[in-house]
């Protein structure tokens, strides 16, 4: 999670404290799915804001602490580089409002019939909500432009089964003026919900 700059293509809506709030509140309720799918504590929160790697540590996450936001790539190696052993890797974003724990259970189990790599797209299908592979693959990170449509050319070079896991929750992240008033029509009881439909009245 980045300590500064956050959700900038939202500062038509929100100003920067608001979106600071916001993606708080994202995190927070992201750590709650993870809980309740029982992967609170091998998870880590990677960043380099220490507010937000405080509240991780309490609520049961592991922290790696960055000295400055460098990216999604180089946040995911510092976090790589904390395990030990080969382990599947999940990388997810801290704003995908609207999973569910059901979702994050059929995607782990995309990888457990014997798939090299799981991948969620982005609604829009540039960006990759969600990648599961092993710590030990050497399979390249593509956090940059079309990075959905990267991790799949890098399957096919590689040559790594994949899987693509479309649920509404992984697909769905808020970026956009347009996604938070998505948000803020949803039914689910949670921060940023409920953020989106105060800051929206």
């Amino acid at each position: 999670m980045k300590s500064s700059r956050v959700k900038t293509r939202l500062s038509s809506v929100l100003s920067e404290e608001q979106r600071t709030e916001f993606s708080r509140s994202l995190l927070f309720d992201l750590i709650d799915v993870l809980r309740v799918t029982g992967l609170l504590r091998a998870s880590r929160v990677v960043s380099s804001d220490t507010k937000i790697l405080e509240f991780a540590a309490k609520k049961g996450t592991k922290v790696v602490t960055e000295d400055r936001d460098a990216g999604v790539n180089r946040a995911v190696q510092n976090g790589l580089a904390t395990l030990e052993g080969d382990e599947d890797v999940l990388v997810l974003p801290s704003d995908l409002a609207l999973l569910r724990p059901s979702e994050l259970r059929r995607l782990l189990r995309l990888k457990s019939a014997g798939l090299d790599v799981v991948i969620s797209p982005s609604t829009r299908f540039n960006g990759t909500n969600a990648l599961l592979f092993s710590s030990t693959s050497g399979f390249p990170l593509s956090y940059d432009d079309d990075s959905f449509w990267n991790h799949l050319a890098s399957c096919g070079r590689l040559g790594l089964s994949a899987g693509v896991c479309c649920e509404e929750g992984l697909m769905f992240d808020v970026d956009t003026p347009d996604d938070l008033r998505l948000l803020s029509r949803s039914r689910l009881k949670r921060r940023s919900a409920a953020f989106a439909r105060a800051v929206l009245a």
